[in-house]
């Protein structure tokens, strides 16, 4: 659900090859790349899919004035999206999912959706990321919960050792980007820390 490639992301020390193929070398069946705003065409993530054997699936995550949005669903990026006024309202338009990326993290200066905010502009909460501590029971679980939102898992990885840290399960076959939304908006999804495993 969110990993970053050298390729696409200037923070990343790993080729997306590298990252798409220890993805498959874990086992885990498909692979978002949510690069720091770009995407990547949908062309180059089949021929990745086909190459790897994996599902990977083009997606983008968002530095708003916010914090940072991984999102789902949208078909190009555009600077405007980083604005969360626009980006809610693109999101409605384009049937796109959003969520809140490591709400456990520090945003600096920025000011953090509140939790009536999160319920209104958000499908969900990454709740397990891998570069933090809270678990698949911990704080952010309970709280997408409350919320009513879905919570999710992602390795934010940006090395290949970072691939697979943490995952989200899905109760039905993910096959493309609208097959992800979906059963993220339908709150079927659970995240899961595969760090101790």
């Amino acid at each position: 659900m969110h990993a970053h490639s050298s390729d696409k992301s200037l923070d990343s020390g790993v080729s997306v090859e590298k990252l798409v193929g220890q993805a498959a070398a874990r086992g885990l069946d498909g692979i978002c790349l949510t690069e720091h705003n770009a995407l990547w065409p949908e062309e180059d993530t089949k021929r990745l899919s086909e190459i790897f054997q994996i599902n990977v699936l083009p997606a983008i995550e968002l530095g708003t004035n916010f914090g940072h949005v991984l999102a789902y669903g949208f078909s190009r990026y555009r600077p405007q999206l980083l604005m969360i006024d626009h980006l809610i309202e693109s999101a409605k338009e384009e049937g796109a999912a959003l969520i809140v990326a490591h709400p456990m993290r520090s945003t600096g200066t920025l000011r953090r959706p509140s939790s009536e905010e999160i319920q209104n502009w958000f499908t969900g909460i990454e709740a397990v990321n891998g570069d933090h501590s809270d678990s698949d029971d911990g704080y952010y679980v309970r709280l997408a919960e409350e919320l009513g939102v879905v919570a999710v898992g992602g390795s934010d990885a940006h090395s290949v050792q970072a691939v697979g840290r943490a995952a989200t399960i899905f109760p039905t076959e993910i096959e493309t980007v609208s097959d992800l939304v979906s059963a993220l908006k339908q709150k079927t999804a659970s995240p899961l820390d595969l760090r101790l495993r």
